[in-house]
């Protein structure tokens, strides 16, 4: 198996998705499609490899083995001393952070 192929694979068992979950989030027509990838029988297109990254919420980096993903990065959001906690990945935990300061810029009391 390569390493996109396991990278892919690896994100979508993290996720609980099957190989069917996938393949129609993606518009393949069978689920073979996705094993193919996978076990790296099938090569896919750069296009294809962002169209993946994104169904698995992800970057194409960390498909293609050029960054390491962090999985124990977690936004908690606190709402009249309620405590919800989301995994997220770091760039979109920079993007949440960003947009709250914003809102808080636009907002002040």
């Amino acid at each position: 198996m390569n390493n996109l192929g396991q990278n892919i694979k690896n994100k979508r068992l993290q996720l609980n998705l099957t190989q069917e979950e996938l393949a129609n989030k993606l518009g393949y027509k069978s689920r073979s499609s996705i094993n193919k990838i996978e076990l790296g029988i099938n090569d896919i297109s750069q296009r294809q490899i962002s169209a993946f990254a994104k169904a698995l919420n992800t970057t194409p980096a960390y498909l293609l083995g050029l960054e390491q993903e962090n999985a124990e990065t977690f936004v908690i959001i606190s709402i009249k001393g309620k405590q919800k906690e989301y995994q997220t990945t770091e760039e979109q935990a920079r993007i949440i952070e960003s947009m709250i300061k914003e809102f808080k810029m636009e907002h002040k009391p």
